[in-house]
């Protein structure tokens, strides 16, 4: 499963990560910028860790399961 993994800077000076699953295929560096401003710019978001004020990183993770042992 690939996951889109954005994280601010908060006004607090903590990180604060926010995941979206299955981001779409064609998604680039400028299209995820410009929604990581936009969330900043809006403020749609208010956490613990305080209100995101600088884009720190973006990526899109990866993730593949392997199953070993399952017991029903």
């Amino acid at each position: 499963m690939k996951t889109l993994q954005m994280t601010f800077l908060t006004d607090f000076g903590k990180s604060y990560q926010f995941s979206v699953a299955n981001p779409k295929a064609n998604l680039n560096a400028q299209t995820v910028e410009n929604v990581m401003q936009t969330i900043i710019d809006k403020q749609y978001f208010e956490t613990k860790a305080g209100r995101p004020v600088t884009i720190k990183s973006a990526k899109i993770v990866d993730r593949v399961e392997n199953i070993l042992l399952k017991k029903d």
